[in-house]
Order: C-alpha cells, then structure tokens, then sequence
C-alpha cells in the first residue's frame, strides 16, 4: 500500500512537471526536429494619420540641402547633443508638411513607398535628390502580466514579438502565454489578435511582428486569481477571527 501511494506522489509529480514545462516555455515543437528555417511573414505596416515621420532631403549641394531642410538644420543647431529629431505629423487627410515640397499624401503607403514618392517630387526641383524617411513614432504598449509593464519606443522599422517581451523583462510566472492578446490600429478600426507564445509555428505567422502603436496584453492565469481572491479572504478572516477572539478576552476579565 505504502508502495502504491509513493508511486501515485510520483507519477502526480511528473504530470505536475510535465504541464508547467509546456505551461512557462515557449516555441516549443510539436515533435523533436533538427534546427528548422522559418520563412519570414511580415507584414509591411501603412502609414495612418498622426504618425511621427522624420524627413530629410540631400543633395551634393550643402546649401541646397539646408534650404529643403531649415527645421532640421535649426533643431540641431539648438541642441547640444544633436540627438533631437524633429518629425513631420501625418495630419487626418494623410498629408505630411514639408519645407519647399509642400503637402504630400502618404496615408496608405509603406515607408519605402513613402520614400519613393517624396524622391520623385523633390527630383522635380533638385536633379540629384535623395531623401532620408524614418518612422519615429514606433512604439508600443505592454501591459498586463509583464515584470516591467509601460510604454517602449522601437529604434527601426520592426521588432518581433520576443524583442517587445525581452524590454518588459519577460513575461511574470504569473503571465498567461498561450493567450497574448495584441491591440492593433488600423485606419478603419480596430483588431484584437491572439498569439500563442508556445508554439514554435508563431515564427513563420504574421503575428510575430509588431507594429507602430501595438498594444500587447497578457492575462493572468485563473488559477493566479483564485490564489489571491484566496490571500485576500485568508487576511479578512483572520482579521475577524482576531477581533472575536479580543472580545472574548475582554469579557472573560471582566
């Protein structure tokens, strides 16, 4: 009998292991494999209105340059460290501002598609332009079960799903990673998107890169409510239990 009830707490405890293992690691294989290429599936983000674009426009001439570009030439000027990037809004009909070009539509477009059309526009008035364009609104949200939960802002075009965790500080024990909702923005509304964490077919998905404006959320597990709700009631109960007891005590010496 003794022998069966060790075997039992054996066999409970493997189980045990085996569901936190698959529970807490990601990417994990459906079977053993060999190292495996995952064709890249990006999708390439479009510009929306409000976006944060940074815009430059070179030419060989040095005045020519600092003519298309006085902003940018006055915001370095002003600050010391010269790490200041001044940006251009894309404001609601789609339209980015810019110095001699003018208002130039860019809603819907990628940055390179972005890139191109400006370039065409500026060859008009300079043979030899070329043109500087950055994304510097690339941020996104992390919040819910993150160690470090806030607002991060992405330094290229693009970051994977794993890049945004690793700045939050990974995921808490506490952190649900078979549900990851993402919160995504597009002109016509919103989409709300679920992304499993634990499976290693996540790095050929759309939903392995991120995008400018993301939010990401990771829900506590249930079982990490329950154990709450249960610390929760534990304190109240032995407040109340403490307070009976202090009144007995009292009528007692009385």
């Amino acid at each position: 009998m003794k022998q069966f009830a060790l075997l039992s707490i054996v066999v409970i405890t493997l189980l045990y292991s085996s569901c936190s293992y698959r529970r807490f690691t990601y990417l994990q294989a459906s079977k053993p494999e060999t190292d495996t290429l995952y064709k890249r599936n990006l999708i390439l983000y479009k510009l929306q209105p409000a976006d944060l674009l940074y815009v430059k426009v070179l030419s060989l001439d040095k005045n020519i340059t600092d003519m298309f570009n006085p902003d940018i030439l006055t915001s370095v000027g002003s600050n010391n460290s010269g790490m200041f990037i001044l940006g251009h809004s894309i404001d609601i009909e789609g339209n980015v501002s810019l110095p001699i070009l003018g208002k130039v539509n860019v809603a819907g477009l990628t940055i390179d598609e972005a890139k191109q059309k400006i370039e065409q526009l500026a060859i008009t008035y300079v043979n030899d332009a070329r043109i500087e364009l950055k994304l510097v609104s690339f941020k996104i949200s992390m919040v819910g079960e993150f160690n470090h939960p806030g607002q991060y802002v992405i330094s290229n075009d693009r970051s994977n799903i794993f890049e945004a965790i690793s700045m939050a500080g990974d995921i808490s024990y506490n952190g649900n990673r078979r549900n990851l909702l993402i919160v995504r923005a597009f002109a016509n509304g919103t989409k709300t998107i679920r992304v499993d964490l634990t499976k290693r077919e996540l790095l050929s998905s759309s939903q392995y890169y991120l995008q400018p404006n993301d939010i990401v959320y990771v829900e506590p597990y249930k079982t990490t409510v329950f154990r709450l709700r249960v610390a929760d009631y534990s304190i109240f109960l032995t407040l109340i239990t403490s307070t009976i007891t202090a009144i007995l005590l009292i009528k007692g010496i009385k």
